[in-house]
């Protein structure tokens, strides 16, 4: 039998078991401070209006491309006018601040899980319509990007997708254009207009009428416009040169053109609307009374009138149908990589600007001063057409 403990000994350890119900938890520890978001040179549209409201910032980027995703060290990038529609607020998807950018062309330096078709290092094009692109790194979906084959600079890739999958819509898709047939472009000097002066070249036997400035009139002969005509007296002159009309027409300029592009159709004749470019003039800014003037000449549509004069009036926006038919984009893209091979198709680049110098670039192309195309350059000049 034990012989009892003494009552000290008790009482000490009672009070030890007391003292450590009684002691409270340690602190826990604060969680450690998060990184700082990560941030990369972007074109920032501050607000909607005039060009002060394009600012160059350091912008936030997610730290890596999530599920579906892939991360572009961004080379070049091209310059639209759906990008002036939205910093004019002609577009209002979204509300500033928000970064522009529909198109870019660069390098992949990270792709996030369940990315099987695109690896680390090759070289795409990446289109999407909600912007988000002109940065020095992009993060997007996986499947906005065109693996671009090693024969296609950056430069001319990031010409391809927003102009030239247009025009390959507009001429060869929608408007079916066949040999013997003849087709209007409104600003074949233009981004479009280059690329659908192209498109309709190769598919031979064609008579191609197009509207361009005087100053651009030889650089569009030399594109294969077959008679290029001035934008205030265009219907005269094409009528006195093909009574009948054309088969085609590329409408970028909506407004009271749209009545005009109709009346000038034959039989069976297709005009696809793909652009505003009526509502934007330079500087001015349009106003209310004279967008108003402007949406109601669009209301002209007669269902009576395209029943019996037999034509067909129809619209293209390149990225809802990316978003609705991407396989039909993809297929449209190789094509026209193949036509590129070929040497059918050249994207002619008007200027290269750097990223700081957006608001330069954009006023270049909202005056309609290019041929061809306007471009940013985030990384290092590479070209004679470098702006300095």
């Amino acid at each position: 039998m034990a012989s009892p403990q003494p009552e000290s000994q008790v009482v000490s350890e009672v009070a030890a078991e007391v003292t450590e119900a009684v002691e409270p938890p340690p602190e826990p520890q604060a969680p450690p401070k998060p990184a700082p978001p990560r941030t990369v040179k972007s074109v920032v549209l501050t607000g909607y209006g005039a060009f002060d409201k394009l600012k160059v910032q350091a912008w936030p980027i997610p730290s890596s491309p999530g599920a579906g995703q892939v991360e572009v060290a961004v080379d070049t990038c091209g310059v639209n006018f759906a990008d002036i529609c939205v910093r004019r607020g002609l577009i209002k998807d979204r509300h500033p601040p928000f970064v522009l950018g529909l198109e870019c062309a660069g390098t992949v330096s990270a792709i996030g899980e369940e990315v099987t078709s695109i690896k680390v290092g090759d070289r795409v094009i990446c289109y999407q319509y909600t912007g988000d692109l002109y940065r020095e790194t992009v993060i997007l979906p996986a499947a906005n990007c065109f693996l671009l084959p090693a024969n296609i600079p950056f430069e001319h890739g990031a010409a391809l997708a927003a102009n030239y999958l247009t025009a390959y819509f507009s001429v060869l898709d929608i408007g079916h254009l066949r040999p013997g047939q003849s087709i209007l472009i409104h600003s074949c000097a233009g981004g479009v207009g280059w690329a659908a002066t192209q498109l309709a070249r190769s598919v031979g036997s064609v008579t191609i009428f197009g509207t361009a400035s005087p100053c651009k009139h030889d650089a569009a002969r030399e594109n294969g416009v077959t008679h290029v005509l001035n934008p205030d007296t265009y219907e005269a002159e094409l009528l006195k040169l093909s009574p009948k009309g054309v088969d085609v027409v590329i409408d970028s300029l909506s407004g009271p053109n749209f009545a005009v592009s109709q009346k000038l159709l034959k039989p069976l004749g297709r005009v696809i609307l793909i652009g505003i470019n009526s509502m934007l003039s330079g500087h001015h800014k349009v106003g209310m009374i004279e967008m108003l003037k402007i949406a109601w000449s669009m209301k002209n549509v007669s269902t009576l009138d395209l029943v019996n004069g037999n034509r067909v009036v129809a619209g293209l926006h390149l990225g809802k149908l990316m978003d609705e038919e991407p396989e039909r984009i993809r297929q449209a893209m190789e094509e026209l990589f193949r036509f590129y091979k070929d040497g059918k198709i050249a994207p002619r680049i008007d200027s290269v600007w750097p990223l700081d110098q957006i608001v330069d670039a954009s006023k270049h192309l909202s005056e309609r001063k290019n041929i061809g195309k306007v471009l940013l350059r985030i990384g290092p000049p590479t070209s004679d057409a470098e702006k300095a």
